[in-house]
């Protein structure tokens, strides 16, 4: 016999894990889960969170379902861990939050986690079965920032300023449930998720520091002789020590000179350049060889070789002012 959900998902092969540390209330939760259609040879109700982790790890889940009240915190931090690719091997689980308590500060840490959704209880099994079947046909498409990898929680759409918007991410509850080879999270579609993830947040970081260089070098043209606050250089810095790890690119020969080269411009940058407006102009011009690598722009190379030889210039101009 199936396990049908209120819009007639078959669920009978989902494989269903419910964490919940709250002895009181895990039998409540796993009789509504079993409700909406979730069969119990395919259910692994854990109770601790080293055998949540273990089940992560393992894989072999389509549908994650947390009771987070005892401690929310913890929760938060362990779906980043699983969006960001430190626990398991599929970054996309879908993942749902249930509370018993509504409170809205908790409700938003889970979601600016990257969960799929939060679940109030006590609700009906028909609300409940809807969310899942939501899950299941309208599930969000993902985002990636320099800081979060989740699900896309604008209503309105990104904008057409935002030139990478979303991309649809392996959906292990949707395979089950309705057959969709698309959406099944096999080696094939991880890989090319992640390659998504890795591109997107390259390209977000690339922009940040863009923007950044751009305000750094008009401050510092306007007001000459005025330190740059602590906070902008520190993030500029960062960004400068984080991109060349998020390249991928370390064969290319194009792309290994450009890293190399900027070695050396964050150590002027730390050695006093960052009084000089150009410092940052070539922050800049990095940038945007960098992006045109990405981006397969036949233009690239120029920008490269543009950027290595202004490297060089600043940094052999820097040491003579030193000496």
């Amino acid at each position: 016999m199936n396990a049908l959900s209120i819009d007639g998902h078959d669920l009978t092969d989902v494989d269903f894990t419910l964490y919940n540390e709250a002895s009181q209330t895990r039998g409540i939760l796993t009789e509504s889960f079993r409700n909406i259609g979730f069969r119990p040879l395919k259910t692994n109700v854990l109770g601790t969170p080293d055998k949540l982790r273990s089940a992560v790890i393992d894989g072999e889940i389509d549908f994650l379902v947390m009771e987070a009240d005892k401690n929310p915190e913890h929760m938060c931090e362990f779906i980043r861990d699983i969006r960001h690719g430190r626990v398991g091997a599929n970054p996309y689980l879908v993942v749902t939050i249930v509370t018993w308590r509504p409170d809205g500060q908790m409700i938003k840490d889970f979601i600016d986690a990257g969960t799929d959704d939060v679940l109030v209880m006590p609700a009906s099994t028909r609300f409940a079965s809807g969310r899942v079947d939501q899950l299941i046909d309208h599930r969000r498409e993902f985002v990636v920032t320099t800081r979060y990898i989740g699900p896309d929680r604008l209503t309105g759409g990104r904008g057409p300023n935002d030139e990478l918007g979303t991309f649809k991410v392996p959906n292990g509850l949707r395979y089950k449930a309705t057959g969709d080879e698309t959406a099944k999270p096999n080696s094939a579609h991880l890989e090319h998720a992640n390659d998504m993830v890795k591109a997107h947040r390259l390209r977000r970081a690339a922009l940040r520091l863009e923007r950044l260089a751009a305000q750094a070098e008009r401050f510092r043209a306007a007001h000459p002789g005025t330190p740059l606050s602590d906070t902008p250089l520190e993030e500029l810095l960062t960004l400068v020590d984080e991109i060349p790890n998020r390249t991928g690119g370390e064969g290319r020969v194009d792309v290994s000179e450009l890293i190399a080269s900027m070695g050396d411009i964050r150590q002027a940058i730390l050695t006093g350049a960052s009084a000089n407006p150009d410092i940052y102009a070539l922050l800049k011009v990095y940038v945007q060889a960098l992006l045109a690598l990405q981006r397969g722009d036949k233009k690239a190379s120029d920008l490269v070789l543009r950027a290595v030889r202004k490297a060089k210039q600043v940094v052999e101009e820097r040491g003579q002012g030193l000496s």
